[in-house]
């Protein structure tokens, strides 16, 4: 198999307000959104969306008697185009009610920073070091 993501759906715990955040960190028009009562979705292109879903209500689909909070299994990553970059996505970040867990720092890897979104998701932010 080769694994093709087109769609990554996280858990909230308030709906509305990661909503509000994710609305206002994407910048996207009214027309790349769709919602329903039990998510809000947003379609960047015709391969990939990103949709918010209740954390309890994914819990049960899971199988799972307890929603937990945070993202103890993974960590969402963002590409972002220069170190510049990085450091507004935190400034819209912080805007936006979610919380900076690194400023933005240089390694030998490149610049990268994270941040946990208003619902406790993690995000690494990543600028790779320009090319010699």
């Amino acid at each position: 198999m080769k694994p093709s993501i087109s769609i990554i759906t996280i858990g909230v715990d308030d709906l509305e307000r990661a909503f509000v955040f994710y609305r206002a960190l994407f910048d996207m028009d009214d027309e790349q959104i769709g919602a329903g009562e039990d998510h809000v979705a947003f379609f960047f292109d015709d391969d990939f969306s990103f949709v918010l879903f209740p954390r309890d209500q994914i819990a049960q689909t899971a199988g799972k008697d307890v929603a937990i909070s945070g993202s103890p299994g993974f960590v969402l990553s963002h590409q972002a185009g220069s170190p510049a970059e990085v450091d507004d996505i935190l400034r819209k970040v912080l805007a936006g009610g979610g919380a900076i867990i690194t400023q933005g720092t240089q390694t030998e890897w490149g610049y990268s920073a994270y941040f946990e979104d208003t619902e406790g998701n993690v995000w690494e932010l990543m600028a790779q070091p320009a090319a010699n």
